[in-house]
């Protein structure tokens, strides 16, 4: 289970099976940082970090910020947690 809190907001805690959790840093403009992405895919087969925007079910974009060279940070805690759930990596 992977678990989303927002401090001041704990009504929008996002709660999703391992299976069915995506997660993408999506960049807009290459100069600017990147926006942290969260949620539900359709397929649990599909790769849960660097997911495909297309896939999710349902997503919910935080206030959080990402520049680029903090992406491999991210990427490195992702690809473990898809090795437990058994998923890939983009």
């Amino acid at each position: 289970m992977f678990e989303l809190f927002q401090p001041h907001n704990l009504e929008n805690t996002l709660r999703i099976p391992l299976p069915w959790l995506g997660v993408l840093i999506h960049y807009r403009k290459p100069d600017r940082p990147g926006e942290l992405i969260f949620g539900a895919v359709d397929d649990p087969r599909i790769p849960l970090y660097g997911t495909d925007l297309a896939s999710f079910g349902y997503r919910s974009t935080q206030a959080v910020r990402v520049p680029r060279g903090d992406e491999p940070l991210f990427r490195d805690y992702f690809t473990v947690v898809a090795a437990l759930a058994d998923r890939p990596v983009a």
